[in-house]
């Protein structure tokens, strides 16, 4: 294969063909009327929006790609969340299409995209967050949006190396503006499945509009990359909640990949309806309970506490086909990281979810788990935490200078980063003292 410099694979995996569109849908020519596109005054939340993949995935079936096209797809892919290089996007939206946007429009709306140079037209665009919820009224000095990006939204295959979607969280209840990054990065550093996630700088209609978090989308081409078989039926939370039982069976939990067939869910929670004590021979069979541990260690050793079992939202499960459909657990939603209980009340055994009710519930269950946050608390001491922080926070200094829709001032950030800092080096201490 012949080494290509990045612009020219970028350039080249982006090309595709354009959608027909009815009369009644927004329509992506030069000269389209964006008035005419449908509006719903409804807005989505952090949950809803980062897992609005349902039923989506028969638009996103692969073509067979060859060796030469998957190396340079996985080039892309590595470039593009490069935890050292601060992505460049530009957003060209239209007034009119703002407009939509500041009502809380749902469906994508068109746009189109610069990705570091490379021109991506006609692509969709939404906005996204719950307590990061901004819109793109100014008019009271708080308009720093969070985005949605889908590529091939309105042109068949357009997208950047096999890449489809671009998520932009705004970080606006993160004072330091490096959170998911650094505790993303950590967690995958120890094969935690979690998304990746750097940094990328925004304009919107040549204004800047900041610094981002670029994280990885999670959808089908998520799952091929980390499971053997991408087959299975993959979820996420929904409005806050998610759980095994009553009402969050019904609207708790939305397809990210697959047909969303929900009889894996119903399966833990028949396990957990007649639940007798014996966590690893009950719901052994229909989650991996030594992964679900492992993943549970892992977010008391970075302290994520705003997510499932902890709390009902926040996490991907997937039922893997390779694995007799049983549940595997991944992070979601890190800005919350290096929780403190003197801060929010919450520790590693403060659960809401009704799967970590039922294995504190079980004592062997909860000897296991207390060994694993143990472990993955010498794992994180291990690593070079402070400096892969220190690392963000170098890249990040001058656009944090410079931010024009930062949530907080300089000074501000400054101050978190010192704290944080502290924090990060004695967290493994903090966890232990807990748990022992």
């Amino acid at each position: 294969m012949i080494a290509l410099p990045l612009y020219a694979l970028l350039t080249a995996c982006r090309t595709g063909i354009v959608v027909p569109i009815d009369s009644e849908s927004p329509t992506t020519d030069s000269d389209t009327d964006l008035d005419s596109v449908p509006t719903d005054d409804s807005v989505e939340t952090d949950e809803t929006d980062e897992t609005d993949e349902t039923q989506e995935t028969a638009d996103t079936q692969e073509t067979g790609d060859t060796g030469d096209e998957s190396a340079a797809n996985d080039t892309i892919y590595e470039a593009f969340f490069d935890p050292a290089v601060i992505q460049e996007i530009d957003l060209e939206i239209e007034d009119s299409v703002i407009i939509q946007l500041n009502q809380g429009v749902e469906e994508y709306l068109p746009a189109n995209v610069t990705i570091n140079g490379v021109s991506y037209p006609h692509v969709g665009v939404r906005l996204k967050g719950s307590s990061t919820y901004q819109d793109l009224d100014c008019s009271d000095g708080i308009c720093k949006a969070g985005f949605k990006l889908k590529l091939n939204e309105f042109i068949v295959d357009q997208k950047l190396g096999d890449i489809e979607r671009v998520t932009l969280n705004n970080m606006t209840t993160d004072y330091t503006q490096s959170k998911e990054v650094i505790a993303y990065n950590l967690l995958r550093e120890h094969s935690q499945l979690a998304s990746r996630c750097n940094f990328a700088r925004v304009t919107l209609n040549g204004e800047e509009w900041g610094l981002y978090a670029n994280l990885e989308s999670a959808d089908d081409h998520w799952l091929k990359r980390r499971f053997d078989d991408p087959s299975g039926e993959f979820f996420g939370t929904a409005d806050y909640y998610g759980d095994f039982y009553g009402p969050y069976l019904d609207t708790g939990w939305v397809s990210k990949s697959g047909t969303g067939d929900m009889s894996q869910i119903e399966a833990v929670t028949a396990a957990l309806d007649s639940f007798g004590g014996d966590f690893f021979g009950e719901l052994g069979p229909v989650i991996n309970v030594d992964q679900w541990l492992e993943y549970w260690s892992w977010c008391a050793a970075v302290g994520n506490y705003d997510g499932y079992p902890f709390t009902l939202n926040d996490v991907l499960i997937y039922a893997d086909p390779a694995d007799d459909a049983r549940f595997t657990f991944m992070p979601w939603g890190m800005d919350e990281s290096w929780d403190e209980l003197e801060v929010s009340g919450r520790t590693w055994n403060a659960v809401g979810g009704r799967l970590g009710t039922a294995c504190l519930a079980d004592p062997a269950c909860l000897d296991a788990l207390k060994l694993k946050i143990l472990d993955s608390a010498d794992k994180y001491e291990s690593s070079d935490v402070i400096d892969m922080a220190q690392a963000a926070w170098d890249l990040t200094e001058a656009d944090v200078l410079t931010d024009p829709k930062r949530p907080v001032t300089p000074d501000t950030v400054w101050t978190y980063r010192d704290y944080y800092s502290a924090v990060m080096v004695g967290y493994p201490d903090y966890i232990r003292n807990q748990v022992q």
